[in-house]
């Protein structure tokens, strides 16, 4: 064979390749993605209700503006469990990165 022919089947290898691990994926996420999210919503909101006894949904239906102070006060507190997570994490990447340890 060609070293063209050899290309182009390597090519068609690839794509099928990419196309099957795409189709998987896509897959995978339909199920995965209901439940991530479950699982991460019930750990903000552990984590939130710890910070505040308030509800802490951020899309509200009013428009007032109490409504849009609550929604502000939401986004704080998860901006600041968001701040102490990857506080954590980046302590741990540290301390993990040191040798000897």
């Amino acid at each position: 064979m060609s070293k063209s022919v050899k290309v182009i089947i390597w090519i068609v290898i690839v794509v099928i390749v990419v196309g099957i691990v795409w189709w998987w994926m896509a897959g995978n996420n339909q199920g995965g993605s209901v439940s991530s999210t479950g699982q991460s919503s019930s750990s903000t909101s552990g984590t939130m209700t710890s910070e505040s006894s308030t509800d802490n949904t951020i899309v509200s239906t009013g428009t007032s503006d109490s409504d849009l102070d609550q929604d502000m006060t939401n986004i704080n507190a998860q901006m600041n469990g968001l701040s102490s997570d990857s506080a954590n994490v980046d302590a741990s990447v540290a301390s993990s990165s040191q040798p000897g340890q």
